[in-house]
């Protein structure tokens, strides 16, 4: 898989240091809700190496949620319409809904939300919408907000109180795995985050699925740096065998 040349089609610019970007190439971008893209500017050898980002939308048009924290995400934060881009992808494995009589729980945390923002409207588009659990610092971190309220029933559970609910994902999470309806989880965010939501999903015996985060230079298992420890001592690769992954081959079971 070789890196494709594509160009900026759209900017929006988000609350705080967000920026929503879309991009198009000769071809129509695929992949599926949790696989990511590794992207780079065209901007010379600083930085050298691509960033990944998961894919928040794909068609005639792909899409990615940019948060400058760094060189190369505040370059590409920078760009306009029209600017040169490179992309490798889709890659990785994304989230797989095998059981259509389980209702799907999103749980997501910060940015976290780019890829269930797909996954959402991908259900709501089969029929199938989602109860989604959207945590975040502040009002100021809560993107997309009326986008994901057409596709799914939006919980917003905010750490300060500024918006919606206070207190963390698991607050508006445990009463729902409570309930006796089949159900399924599904989370991205926050490492901290994941722990506390896979393993409330695990102790409730509720299938959960949880797509991580890791520093990655290449995106296809070359590099080696997106390595992690499951459960048992064996290393992981968030690049390709991820970054989705079944919770309980993390945790093996609730604590």
């Amino acid at each position: 898989m070789d890196f494709i040349a594509a160009k900026i089609t759209e900017v929006d610019p988000l609350e705080s240091d967000y920026t929503l970007l879309r991009f198009a190439s000769e071809k129509p971008i695929t992949g599926h809700p949790g696989q990511f893209v590794m992207v780079r500017g065209d901007w010379g050898m600083d930085p050298i190496l691509p960033r990944a980002f998961s894919l928040v939308e794909v068609g005639n048009a792909g899409a990615i949620l940019v948060r400058a924290v760094g060189k190369g995400t505040a370059l590409l934060a920078k760009m306009r319409a029209g600017d040169d881009i490179s992309v490798l992808g889709p890659l990785g494995q994304g989230f797989t809904q095998t059981d259509n009589k389980r209702q799907s729980i999103l749980v997501a945390g910060g940015v976290g939300v780019a890829p269930l923002i797909f996954f959402s409207e991908q259900l709501a588009f089969l029929g199938q919408p989602a109860t989604f659990i959207y945590g975040a610092r502040s009002a100021r971190d809560v993107l997309l907000r009326s986008r994901i309220e057409q596709s799914a029933d939006l919980t917003i559970i905010t750490e300060d109180g500024s918006l919606g609910e206070t207190g963390l994902v698991t607050d508006a999470l445990t009463p729902i795995l409570a309930n006796a309806s089949p159900c399924r989880v599904f989370a991205c965010g926050p490492e901290p985050m994941l722990k506390a939501v896979a393993r409330s999903a695990l102790k409730a015996d509720i299938p959960c699925q949880i797509a991580l985060e890791s520093p990655m230079a290449c995106g296809i298992g070359i590099c080696k740096g997106c390595a992690v420890l499951d459960h048992r001592g064996e290393f992981k690769y968030v690049c390709c065998d991820g970054p989705v992954f079944e919770a309980k081959s993390f945790f093996g079971g609730a604590e």
